[in-house]
């Protein structure tokens, strides 16, 4: 059996990591804040990371067989019906002969969907840990997975935001800086409001720069007539991270986790909700966004003076990475 299942690997650690072979920037946000928490607790373990994104073949599995821990690490990657389709999260029921216990830290649901289906349900049931408790970044997702069967979950929000304390809030200026840096998304397009919020962008700052996070950004956001006004940032995240550092700079944009990045660095942040992510957001933790529907008001926040009173749930966060404390 060892043969066939491969030797166990009780000294590794696996990360689930949404950043590999990713089209979007966002998992890069998204995986490097989850590390920044885990890898203190797991310094003498040697640690592989997987992408979420790509199938595992048989002889890959065997070298992830029977290891100390498994972590998915966050981003939108649970969905209702696994059987069929697109799939962030590329599992099947083989990839459970090898790799059970798995945990959560900051996942999301895809999208609003209806029931979990029979194949997801029984999928989740075999790989997850019914034992450890798993971190979920909404209450949506901690529904839905209660909804299968699973009582040991805990709403964290995603690990980008855990930083996010009263103290670190109470830093973030309140009123409007001399510079934005936006983004544009690639997907639920409105080129009338999109064009809109550049439009009152350039019109409201001295500078605007933008910021392309996902590989089919650039091509949608070039077809706005304001686009050529915006100075454009290269699509790494060590680019956008400098621009974040350097002059005064606020954020207003539709991707998320670029804004959720401005926030990491302090800087005045607007997130134009276009999806359920940033909606449950700022639902269950008070993530600064604007309807995109609500363009209009978009110049009244920033002129306007408002403090950034994010909530994250501290006991939450704490007791997660507490199990993981020896």
């Amino acid at each position: 059996m060892k043969k066939i299942m491969g030797e166990s690997h009780h000294d590794q650690v696996v990360l689930f990591d949404p950043a590999c072979a990713s089209q979007n920037i966002g998992d890069e946000i998204i995986s490097s804040s989850a590390q920044r928490w885990l890898n203190p607790l797991f310094e003498d373990d040697f640690i592989i990371r997987v992408s979420t994104h790509q199938k595992m073949s048989f002889r890959y599995r065997r070298y992830l067989n029977e290891s100390k821990a498994y972590f998915v690490l966050g981003s939108n990657l649970l969905k209702s019906g696994m059987l069929f389709g697109f799939r962030q999260w590329d599992i099947s029921l083989i990839d459970t002969l090898q790799i059970r216990n798995a945990v959560l830290v900051g996942c999301g649901w895809h999208a609003y969907e209806k029931r979990v289906g029979a194949y997801s349900s029984l999928l989740y049931g075999r790989i997850l840990s019914k034992q450890l408790l798993h971190s979920v970044r909404d209450e949506y997702t901690k529904a839905k997975l209660g909804a299968i069967g699973f009582s040991n979950v805990l709403n964290t929000g995603c690990a980008t935001m855990w930083g996010f304390t009263p103290d670190f809030c109470k830093q973030v200026p309140r009123e409007k800086a001399s510079n934005v840096i936006t983004t544009i998304t690639d997907y639920n397009q409105d080129p009338v409001r999109d064009e809109q919020m550049l439009s009152t962008l350039l019109s409201e700052y001295d500078s605007v720069s933008i910021w392309l996070q996902g590989n089919g950004d650039r091509r949608y956001a070039s077809s706005l007539p304001s686009f050529c006004k915006c100075k454009v940032i290269p699509s790494t995240l060590a680019a956008f991270d400098e621009v974040l550092k350097g002059s005064e700079v606020d954020f207003v944009g539709t991707r998320l986790h670029g804004g959720i990045r401005a926030l990491q660095h302090g800087r005045r942040t607007l997130i134009i909700a276009i999806d359920n992510r940033a909606r449950e957001k700022h639902r269950d933790f008070n993530i600064p966004t604007l309807e995109r529907d609500d363009m209009d008001r978009l110049g009244d926040w920033i002129g306007g003076s408002y403090p950034t009173e994010i909530r994250i749930p501290l006991a939450e966060i704490e007791k997660f990475l507490n199990q993981f404390k020896s």
